[in-house]
């Protein structure tokens, strides 16, 4: 749990230190909130106040809940001091753009997921056309979520989780090399004006480390996250504080260069992560090497929307004795394997975890990769490194960017950016009888 201050000008951090500890341990007391984080019971019962006053705690365990309503309480041996986030107070919206699909969830403070939407993009979308469609579905599925809850008032805002890089500089905008013609899209604007909710921007890769990190009861927390969708990113936390960098852009993963003779990447380098390991670069270097014919024979479909199906489909052939699939996953997974041993070098982290849509088969031939290459890094005596699937799979992107705007809600010492003059704000609660 974080450390709180007993210094008066701090009083929102402290509020959100509070917050963040009930959410993470529900039947906490104010007693043990306050050992946990070094502020008086005063300080703690002060701030207990204003957040049950606010709707956002409750007294007790809660059993079931109704869009911000009465929840069904069970309490303990200590029924008025065990403390809970209040279920359906506060939701959010996390919305992930893949490249043949759009990804959304529904998310709570408590951290249940209340709905989850898949719109699937048409095969026929060309690059020059690809964004409208892709923002049509996204607001689509927005809207049936929030529609479906019946908690309209209680959403506080969309969350959007886009591959890099992303200009923070002024209106968000968008130039994802692997969604097809994304250059400069203002995804912020173009989201709030269509769903008419605060939108908050944040890089898919980094979204998914806030998503774990988020849904974690533990603290202190070092870790890589390794996203695999249609390309490749990556998210650091060191000690639960999320690295963004000077733009908001770090763990860009996919761009560490693991072989100087390789392909050329779309980002102007040379023989990248993502240009010899992702999907889309296996795919298309299995169907170089046998030829397109012998491809689609073999169930490849190989267009744009269908990478990862595709890639899906590397793995169970090289399973079955291809080969030449068996050879060109493998490459990747080795290329995926050096890029995650330096960066552990060089952050020092105690955990790897994977997930994103890249991973559905390939995942333990991955996890393999990795365990193998870090048996070299230089910490390797001192501390060992935990190679793990996230818990969220495909939709960490989205659980991420649901939790990013639920996290800068609720909490003055968040990092994010949302559309200009679209502040997020929680309304007052009438009191619950």
């Amino acid at each position: 749990m974080r450390r709180g201050t007993n210094l008066p000008w701090v009083g929102d951090y402290n509020q959100a230190v509070v917050l963040d500890g009930v959410r993470r341990h529900p039947g906490t007391s104010r007693t043990e909130l306050a050992t946990a984080t070094g502020l008086t019971l005063q300080t703690v019962s002060n701030i207990v106040r204003r957040l049950l006053d606010r709707g956002l705690v409750q007294e007790g365990v809660p059993e079931g809940v109704a869009c911000g309503g009465p929840a069904r309480v069970r309490s303990g041996g200590k029924p008025r001091t065990a403390l809970s986030v209040r279920p359906g107070r506060a939701l959010a919206v996390g919305v992930q753009f893949e490249r043949e699909h759009v990804d959304a969830v529904l998310l709570d403070l408590s951290g249940q997921v209340l709905g989850t939407v898949r719109e699937h993009l048409p095969d026929e979308t060309g690059p020059a056309t690809s964004v409208r469609p892709a923002v049509g579905h996204a607001t689509d599925a927005v809207a049936r979520l929030v529609g479906a809850s019946g908690c309209a008032d209680a959403v506080l805002g969309v969350g959007v989780a886009a591959p890099g890089p992303l200009d923070f500089s002024g209106p968000v905008l968008s130039s994802a090399i692997n969604l097809p013609g994304w250059r400069g899209v203002p995804i912020a604007d173009l989201l709030a004006d269509a769903t008419g909710l605060p939108v908050l921007v944040e890089n898919d890769a980094t979204a998914a480390a806030v998503g774990d990190l988020w849904s974690s009861p533990r603290v202190g927390r070092s870790f890589l996250y390794l996203h695999v969708g249609a390309g490749i990113g990556g998210g650091v936390v060191v000690r639960d504080e999320v690295l963004r960098g000077v733009s908001g852009n770090a763990g860009e993963v996919g761009h560490v260069v693991v072989d100087p003779h390789g392909p050329p990447c779309p980002c102007g380098a040379t023989g990248c992560l993502e240009a010899v390991a992702a999907p889309v670069a296996v795919v298309r270097r299995y169907a170089e090497r046998v030829g397109t014919p012998a491809a689609r024979a073999a169930g490849l479909r190989l267009t744009e929307h269908t990478v990862l199906d595709d890639h899906d489909r590397l793995e169970l052939l090289a399973r079955g004795g291809d080969a030449v699939a068996d050879a060109e996953l493998a490459r990747a997974a080795a290329a995926i394997a050096r890029a995650v041993l330096g960066v552990v070098n060089v952050v020092d982290v105690s955990e790897v975890v994977l997930g994103g849509g890249g991973l559905r088969r390939t995942g333990e031939r991955v996890r393999e990769a990795v365990r193998r290459g870090l048996g070299v890094a230089m910490t390797r005596e001192l501390h060992p490194v935990q190679v793990r699937f996230g818990e969220a799979g495909e939709l960490a992107g989205a659980l991420g960017a649901a939790s990013a705007v639920l996290h800068e809600a609720l909490s003055s010492t968040w990092v994010g950016v949302h559309a200009p003059a679209r502040e997020i704000v929680i309304s007052p609660v009438a009191p619950v009888h």
